[in-house]
């Protein structure tokens, strides 16, 4: 009965976060896959790819979500299992359209024009846009 009760509130909070199933969000190991806690600058560590915006250290897929209001993020710790947000280092500085917020947690992520920045743990190689239009509210941020 127990079990029963955290999953159902495990779902409504997968359903409040933009994933639909535990599936969505535990499907595969995703430990590391894109963690970028700091980078050498502190400005945002970005470049575009094949039309779209990627970190400029591993070339993965960067995504906004539909939710999220200026520089405040809507996805939680059970979205960011497969949503990992885009960090920042505690002293990374704005620079363009890209500038850093602090997020609830303590944190900080990059924002591209207040727009907070994530990667989709699916993706796997440099190049992967599998979360674009995921859940009619995850898109990649495309740079033509």
């Amino acid at each position: 009965m127990k079990q029963m009760i955290i999953l159902s509130a495990l779902a409504g909070v997968l359903a409040l976060s933009g994933c639909s199933t535990l599936k969505d969000v535990v499907g595969k190991d995703t430990s590391g896959m894109h963690e970028i806690k700091s980078t050498s600058t502190n400005t945002a560590p970005v470049t575009s790819k094949n039309g779209v915006l990627v970190d400029s250290i591993k070339q993965m897929t960067l995504y906004t979500y539909d939710k999220d209001s200026a520089n405040k993020s809507d996805c939680g710790k059970v979205c960011l299992v497969a949503w990992p947000a885009f960090l920042a280092p505690s002293d990374a500085k704005a620079s363009g359209r890209f500038a850093p917020f602090q997020r609830e947690d303590g944190t900080y992520q990059w924002a591209m024009d207040g727009k907070p920045l994530y990667f989709y743990a699916n993706d796997s190689k440099p190049g992967d846009k599998n979360g674009d239009g995921k859940f009619d509210v995850w898109h990649v941020v495309a740079t033509n």
